[in-house]
């Protein structure tokens, strides 16, 4: 999870509490937009997109 913390403070801090960061049960975000904001944060960040 040191990736999601990574990408829930650049979130933060470019968008301030605009969007919603809570998480289901299983880890992942509840709002759809924070969902693909996060895969292509993943993706231009050189990591695999599983």
């Amino acid at each position: 999870m040191e990736m999601n913390k990574e990408f829930e403070i650049w979130v933060l801090r470019r968008y301030g509490n605009r969007y919603d960061l809570t998480r289901d049960k299983y880890g992942f975000y509840c709002r759809e937009i924070v969902k693909r904001m996060f895969e292509t944060w993943r993706y231009c960040r050189g990591l695999s997109v599983v």
